[in-house]
């Protein structure tokens, strides 16, 4: 075994792959050969794919294209559930016995799933896109062929059965959900129709207090006409009031009457005529007197006939405050019945704002009902159609025929071999390095004090002890190396002799030992530090300074 602690240069490393060159080959061919025997041996599979595009349930979905999934998860979650729907028992079960026709064994439906395969398109996301490809491995190219047949067939006529199973237990919920908000609406109905007949003639009135369109109602309309009558015959009161107080002067005064309006006059038509008829008179006696004499005889009689005009005129007032009077009394009493017909149009204004709330929130509870069997009608309509179409429709859609590779997947058999005879060609090297690896050499320096015998000599002028090397064993003992010239004492330390006078101790030199090509790298830095150690400090005669080098140790490379 080799002993030169020089390094591992490429050169050396081709002189000990060369000299053992039968540990790297003999592995190599060994590993070649058992590779191609177990290409021959094993078999190859073969993979078969089908390309498969899915939809959505067209059924119940107005809101959305016909066909497009809502967003990315739904499309996802429909995947995904195929994909356990492909390695679910039943379908493989169904595959296997279409395929090998014969039950298949626990073994045989583990295997089937380890060898399925459900990919989307390259350099998609699964979930990304409808589009994804089925695909089975198999050693037999025609059996693949026929599996991922039966896997599409048995697939889709699973997921049709699913989807039949679920829109039969949602349409069995939603009659459910119908039925309970059919009786709920029902009840709510026979209370809203006892209410509204306790409420009678009102009834319109109270709807229209709740209607959200508002206006005016029934009842304030009612009560804006009377208002406006009362405050007519308020009116008339007030002038029948004044007229009487004019009456009643005119009877001590005729000539008043004179100055009374014909506004107040208007429900006295006797009376204002002849008011008109005495004014008429004057004016002809005032047109006869301006021209004849007040003797005249058409003076005279124009004044009679404005006498007796005068005289009716005050024959009449009686009968006209007798008039007027009555009238006051019946407008008062009009005034009273307006007065009480407000009061109670107002009162039943008030009954009704109270049972406004609670009639309010019985026919929102009927029209919410309403709504909710709404809903649960279109739902109920919905499961229906989608029950109907999964008996009726497919959501898969075949993406051409079925496909396989020219050759089995994976490496060939070349590639197979050559891997061999590479893993065996590493098991060689690695062996030549572990046995036949040239050592290292781990370097150390010690330096020790070592006192002289007897007493404390004067200081001489001798020469300081020169550096020892040593070889010591770096982790267990071995026998010492046979000295080198690079490994001898360089001196020994001389006993101090005595001096005529004491002269001052010259600086400790180490004396280096001769260089030689052959001495390690590690001694020469060991060497190198015990110069600089002895330059930085000074060493007395009674020190000796020792570089001790490890005994080479060997290091395995792979």
């Amino acid at each position: 075994m080799p002993t030169n602690s020089a390094s591992l240069t490429p050169a050396r490393l081709l002189q000990l792959m060369q000299r053992h060159r039968s540990l790297l080959i003999a592995p190599a061919v060994a590993g070649a050969v058992i590779a191609a025997l177990s290409t021959l041996v094993l078999p190859r599979d073969w993979k078969a794919t089908q390309g498969l595009v899915i939809r959505s349930d067209a059924a119940g979905y107005t809101d959305q294209r016909l066909g497009k999934f809502t967003d990315l998860s739904e499309m996802k979650t429909v995947q995904e559930t195929l994909l356990e729907l492909a390695r679910s028992q039943s379908v493989v079960t169904a595959v296997l016995s279409e395929v090998l026709g014969k039950e298949p064994s626990r073994q045989d439906i583990a295997d089937f799933r380890d060898k399925l395969r459900l990919n989307p398109p390259g350099g998609a996301e699964f979930g990304k896109t409808e589009v994804f490809y089925v695909g089975v491995l198999n050693p037999n190219r025609d059996r693949a062929i026929a599996m991922v047949k039966s896997l599409t067939r048995q697939l889709d006529l699973r997921l049709n059965e699913l989807r039949n199973e679920r829109a039969s237990s949602l349409v069995a919920e939603v009659e459910r959900s119908v039925a309970i908000a059919r009786e709920q609406l029902h009840k709510q109905a026979e209370t809203l129709a006892a209410f509204e007949g306790s409420i009678g003639a009102d009834l319109i009135e109270l709807r229209h207090l709740t209607s959200p369109n508002g206006g005016q109602s029934e009842l304030g309309q009612k009560v804006l006409a009377i208002e406006s009558e009362r405050r007519q015959s308020v009116d008339r009161r007030r002038q029948n009031e004044a007229l009487l107080n004019e009456l009643q002067t005119a009877v001590e005064n005729p000539s008043r009457i004179l100055a009374t309006p014909d506004a107040l006059l208007s429900g006295q038509p006797a009376l204002r005529r002849l008011k008109n008829g005495l004014v008429d008179a004057q004016l002809v006696v005032a047109r006869t007197a301006g021209t004849r004499t007040p003797n005249h005889p058409l003076v005279v009689a124009a004044r009679h006939s404005q006498q007796a005009v005068q005289k009716e005129l005050v024959r009449e007032l009686p009968s006209a405050i007798a008039g007027v009077e009555l009238e006051l009394q019946v407008s008062q009493r009009r005034e009273e019945e307006l007065a009480a017909q407000i009061a109670q149009l107002r009162d039943r204004s008030a009954g009704l704002a109270g049972q406004r709330s609670e009639y309010a929130e019985l026919v929102a509870n009927v029209e919410g009902q309403t709504a909710v069997l709404e809903r649960s009608l279109k739902q109920l309509a919905d499961a229906k159609a989608a029950r109907g179409g999964a008996n009726s429709s497919s959501l898969l859609a075949s993406i051409d025929e079925v496909e396989t590779g020219v050759h089995p997947v994976g490496p060939g058999r070349t590639t197979v071999t050559a891997a061999g005879g590479m893993a065996g060609l590493l098991l060689g090297a690695t062996l030549v390095f572990v046995f036949y690896a040239p050592p290292t050499e781990t370097p150390a320096v010690v330096l020790s004090r070592t006192p002289t015998r007897g007493p404390a000599a004067a200081p001489s002028s001798t020469p300081p002890t020169a550096a020892r090397v040593e070889a010591r064993p770096a982790l267990t003992p071995a026998p010492a190396p046979a000295e080198t010239p690079a490994q001898a004492p360089a001196a020994a330390v001389q006993q101090p002799q005595p001096r005529p006078a004491p002269q001052p101790a010259p600086r400790a030199q180490p004396q280096p030992a001769p260089a030689t090509s052959e001495l390690p790298w590690a001694v020469e830095i060991a060497r190198a530090t015990a110069d600089d150690a002895a330059k930085a400090r000074p060493v007395s005669p009674l020190t000796t300074v020792s570089t001790v080098a490890t005994t080479p140790t060997r290091t395995f490379g792979a």
